[in-house]
Formats: C-alpha cells, structure tokens, sequence
C-alpha cells in the first residue's frame, strides 16, 4: 500500500516490476518466434466486445458469464445519447477473435487462416494463487480447415512453445466431446448415470445437471471428482466421423513424438468447443501439475456469432502462470538489450566529437547514452555504472584534438587508448554479432 496515500492496485492485479520484464519479454518472444515460423500471423483485437459476444459465444450458463465478467457501465457518448450496447471486458480471446474474423470477411482469404494473439483478460474470480482478475494470455486459433492437421498444428505450437521456454515434463491430456450429432446421445446416458446421486455432488453440479451436464465431468471438488471417475466415457458413445477425426489427431502427436494422456473426464469450460480438447500441464514439481496451457476445436462458434459455419481450433496460455513457473525453476533467461555504451565528455572541446561518436552508435542500432556534462569523471562512471552499460567511451579535450578515445570496459574494470575509428569499428562488430545472434 501506499504509506502517503492509502492507494494500492485493485484486488486480483499485479505490477509488472522492471526486475521481472526479461521474463515476460523472453516468453513472448519465444512464442511469437515459434508461431510465426508456423505460419501464424498476429491480430489484436478491442479489450472490450458487445456482452452478447460472450452470452452466445462462451456460453450463459458458464461459470465465466455467470460469475466472472466484468461489465462496463454505459454512458453518455459526445453526443449526449446513451449507447445501449451493453459492453464487457473480455474473459478470453477466442470469441472476440472470431468476431473479427466475421466482421472483417476473412472467409474469403485463402484458407485456413492462422492468427495469434496476447494481451490482458479479465475474470471476476476469486483472486488466488497463480490467478489473477486481470491476467496475460498468448492465443492462436485456427479458421477453415476441418481436418485433424489443425488438431495437431495446434497442439504442436503450444507445446513447442512450452518445450523451447525450457519445460522439460509436459503432459498433454486429449480427449473428444463429440459433436451435435453425437453428443446428445451421451449426455442421456451421463444424466442417467448422475439422476441416483444428485444428492452426493456440490451445489453446481446439481445447477449443471439440467442446464449444462457436460460440466459435470469438469468439476473440481475432490467428492465430484470420485464421481466423475465413474462415469460413462464419451469416447464410447462418439459418431463415425468424431472417432475418425479423433482417432487421426492421436495418431499425428504419436507420429511426431508427442506424448499424450488420454482423459475422459476432460471437456474444459466454455460450451463453444466440439470434438478435441486439450490441456498441456508442467510436471516440474513432483508435488504437483500446473495447467499451462488449454484449447480445443470449436467448429460451431462462428456460426453462432453470425457467421457462416466454419471449422475452428485454437488455444490460450496463461502467461503469468507460465512466467511463475519459469522463475521458480529458475530457467536462465536472456538478459534484455538496455544501456550498451555511455560517451563521457570532459571539456567543451570534446562536444562536437562526442555528437558525432554518438550519431554513429545509434545509426548502427547500438543502445548509446551520452547527455553533455560538467560532471567529473568519476562522476560521469557512476552514473553509467548505474545504467549498467557495458563500454564508456571518454572523449576528453586531448583525445579530441587527437582523433581517439579512451574505451573503458565497465564489466571488466579496464581501459585502452585507441583511435576513434578502431573504437567505433570494434564496438560496433560486437553489437553487430550479438543481434544477428539473437
């Protein structure tokens, strides 16, 4: 909290301190690396969408609609009329994707369309341990393509993802929910199978047995989840075509390496998903899982937005989880490019020539600080100390009149003479090397 004001960020947010930004920037870069080699390509869309978006898309009877999404109070636009849109934040980047989708005609682009995404999501859930209100999420999804390469793609992105950041045991668990043709049939049988214990299960699943039975499988309360145990498994009860494309997906992870669990109690949360789900876990530590990552097939969704019908599969990570987990396993991260050389000028005479050391720097796309300075020399090293710079390069009044320069190694605590062009060349051959490397 803030001692002089009593001010402090809203329950269930965090701060992003500059000691923590490496993390942040190594995940991010990792994966749009892995995805744009992949054939992706980025979209960013509103951080708020029209509340029906969600109602239709995600599903009213979920748990997000009906207890978690933050809604935005209408107000008066410039005009002086009120907007009757009722807007919300979003919960998730899938509806609002596919929305885009439809509304910006990418039916019509060659297909299918590969996109990602990241950025915050917000859910009014209680705020506890590795979740957050306001939380971070990557995002791919894929439109126009039916078959189980899309399964698989999908599934393979977010774990090459995982495995590049430095997860070494990760488990995916895949299972099918079926489709509308087949799917109807299996919940009788689950609805049969729980109608004797009803009186056995929490509060919501007695909710969830009319209105949304798929969710019963899904429940987290350990006396739910015995029961669940002993359910009818949906994969028994899959039409023709599901158990093909099921069978199909399982068979890519298998040829390309990727080990799988099968679930039968996974059917994840929003009612938009059809066929494949997925979860891939970290097994890091052996006291534990922790769910990184979540997806599935979604081929009804753009249709129920207003779309045409349109095959569909995507994920999302949660990237604060993701973060934590590789702070606590202390993967040894890249360090962020900040300050790389400061120009330390003693003496009037040596402005004009550390204006023109300092243009060369920065053309060459080299991290270069140099503000013109009374200060001593002890001094001007302090502050660069400070900015923790890799080089000074000291240009007093005799250097200036002799054409070289005094390069200090700020790491190593050493110096050399040299002329100004030997110093601007080698410096910038080190810069040069460790981008290209990057």
């Amino acid at each position: 909290m803030n001692q002089e004001t009593g001010l402090q960020k809203p329950r269930g947010t965090k701060d992003i301190l500059p000691d923590d930004q490496p993390y942040w920037q190594y995940v991010l870069d990792c994966a749009k690396n892995v995805v744009l080699g992949l054939g992706f390509r980025q979209i960013n869309t509103p951080l708020y969408e029209d509340k029906r978006i969600f109602e239709r898309g995600v599903g009213e009877g979920t748990d997000i609609v009906e207890k978690e999404i933050f809604l935005i109070e209408s107000a008066n636009s410039s005009d002086g009329e009120i907007d009757d849109v009722q807007y919300a934040l979003r919960p998730e980047g899938t509806a609002g994707v596919t929305r885009s989708y439809i509304e910006n005609g990418m039916s019509s682009w060659p297909q299918p369309v590969r996109l990602f995404y990241t950025g915050p999501m917000y859910r009014r859930e209680r705020p506890q341990k590795g979740r957050y209100r306001e939380h971070r999420q990557f995002g791919v999804e894929i439109f126009g393509d039916s078959s189980a390469k899309s399964d698989y793609l999908s599934i393979m992105s977010a774990y090459e993802i995982l495995t590049k950041l430095g997860f070494s045991k990760l488990a995916v668990a895949i299972n099918s929910i079926g489709c509308p043709d087949c799917r109807p049939k299996y919940l009788l049988k689950l609805k049969k199978y729980y109608s004797d214990k009803l009186d056995k299960v929490c509060d919501d699943c007695r909710r969830r047995y009319d209105q949304k039975p798929l969710r019963l499988l899904d429940c987290k309360n350990d006396g739910c989840r015995k029961i669940a145990e002993g359910a009818p498994q949906i994969l028994d009860k899959l039409c023709a075509p599901c158990r093909a494309h099921f069978q199909q997906t399982l068979e890519y992870l298998d040829d390309f390496g990727i080990k799988f669990n099968l679930d039968p109690t996974l059917v994840r949360g929003l009612d938009y998903y059809t066929r494949t789900v997925f979860e891939i876990s970290s097994h890091e530590d052996k006291e534990r899982k922790t769910t990184l990552c979540g997806g599935g097939r979604y081929d009804n969704l753009a249709e129920v937005l207003g779309g045409n019908k349109t095959p569909a599969v995507g994920w999302g990570m949660g990237l604060d989880r993701v973060v934590a987990e590789i702070k606590a396993s202390k993967v040894k991260i890249p360090k962020l490019r900040g300050v790389e050389v400061v120009i330390l000028e003693l003496g009037k005479t040596a402005k004009k020539v550390c204006k023109k050391i300092y243009s060369t720097f920065r053309d060459q796309n080299i991290n270069v600080f140099y503000i013109p300075s009374n200060d001593t020399l002890r001094s001007q090293l302090k502050m660069a100390s400070k900015l923790e710079a890799d080089y000074a390069v000291i240009v007093g009044q005799r250097e200036a009149l002799s054409n070289s320069v005094i390069v200090r190694d700020l790491k190593q605590s050493t110096q050399e003479d040299m002329p100004m062009t030997k110093a601007i060349n080698e410096i910038k051959e080190k810069y040069n090397s460790e981008i290209k490397n990057c």
